[in-house]
């Protein structure tokens, strides 16, 4: 047993190898951040300074949220709580869950963030938030079921 979350005893420390696959999860979740940034620079061009004074706290909120869950995948896996029991033989798999839960929630959240930040302008703004929390419970049912058949 390694000590890794509310389960565990005591144990050593485990490294995960980057894939492009966390790459492109994080670019996917960066384009949002981005997206909502350029909308906010562009209105604020259009209409005057008033709208940047407005929506810039969402803007920060977006790029906030998407460093904190970005730099999931560099947390140390201490510092997670899994939902099951971590033995020396499903370490891996289970912190590879974790982190990928992470970053699919990065994606949703921001996805629900520039939903809530187009809402005035365009109609169908509320559809990219109904995408965030659609994928959010599928990622996260997703999880629960993958990590208790790998416990």
């Amino acid at each position: 047993m390694i000590n890794l979350g509310f389960y565990t005893g005591s144990g050593s420390n485990v490294r995960y190898q980057r894939t492009g696959f966390d790459y492109l999860l994080t670019g996917v979740a960066f384009l949002p951040v981005l997206a909502g940034w350029i909308y906010i620079l562009y209105q604020t061009r259009q209409i005057g300074g008033l709208f940047f004074q407005e929506h810039a706290m969402s803007g920060m909120v977006m790029l906030l949220l998407f460093l904190v869950l970005g730099c999931s995948m560099f947390v140390p896996v201490r510092y997670y709580h899994f939902a099951f029991r971590i033995t020396e033989k499903n370490i891996g798999r289970q912190y590879v869950l974790a982190i990928r839960l992470c970053q699919f929630w990065n994606v949703a959240i921001s996805c629900m963030n520039l939903g809530k930040l187009l809402g005035k302008s365009c109609a169908g703004a509320i559809y990219l938030s109904v995408f965030g929390v659609v994928l959010m419970a599928c990622t996260f049912v997703a999880y629960f079921v993958l990590a208790y058949k790998m416990r």
